[in-house]
């Protein structure tokens, strides 16, 4: 690690674009701002992707950077920025897995499109699930029902609507998995 005046030194060098300064930089901080990116991400691949992209950003960003600031602070933003983003992209994937169960449920009980198999399978992981999660999941997929309304006609919380809803699509995710990834 450089010690503080030797950063500066750095940061004012990788303003002007110096490669030379832009590889003491990654070759002293990647491995400690990957260790910082897995604390938010858990998974070593992304968050060696994410430093990656970071130091990118950094270098095609650099006239954004004011060199009175620490070069390392600013890298470490940027990382930060970058692990939420990812995280955001992650949490919006799974509302869509979601409503991609949702459509192969209701496809599967609504029309013959769906392969045979596939169908086949559905009914079965269906009728694997608890008595509760499947009626609050069927009442809130295929009858469109909000998880009050379906609180109020089956005499539970609201909170444990919602428990059963997301233990019955946590079935489907793990049951169909191969479909949602095509695995």
């Amino acid at each position: 690690m450089l010690d503080a005046g030797e950063l500066k030194n750095l940061g004012y060098r990788i303003k002007t674009r110096e490669n030379a300064a832009f590889h003491v930089l990654y070759v002293e901080y990647f491995a400690s701002m990957q260790i910082y990116a897995q604390r938010f991400v858990y998974n070593y691949q992304d968050a060696q992707d994410i430093v990656q992209d970071a130091f990118f950003a950094l270098w095609t960003n650099v006239h954004l950077y004011d060199p009175r600031q620490s070069i390392v602070a600013y890298l470490l933003r940027i990382v930060r920025n970058n692990c939420l983003n990812y995280l955001r992209a992650l949490k919006i994937r799974d509302e869509h897995k979601d409503k991609i169960i949702e459509a192969m449920i209701f496809s599967g009980m609504q029309d013959n499109s769906i392969d045979d198999e596939l169908q086949g399978r559905l009914h079965k992981v269906l009728a694997s699930l608890p008595e509760k999660g499947y009626k609050v999941l069927i009442a809130h997929v295929l009858e469109h029902k909000k998880l009050k309304e379906i609180a109020g006609e089956m005499g539970i919380a609201e909170s444990s609507v919602k428990t059963h809803l997301k233990r019955a699509i946590r079935v489907l995710r793990e049951h169909f998995y191969f479909v949602l990834f095509g695995i």
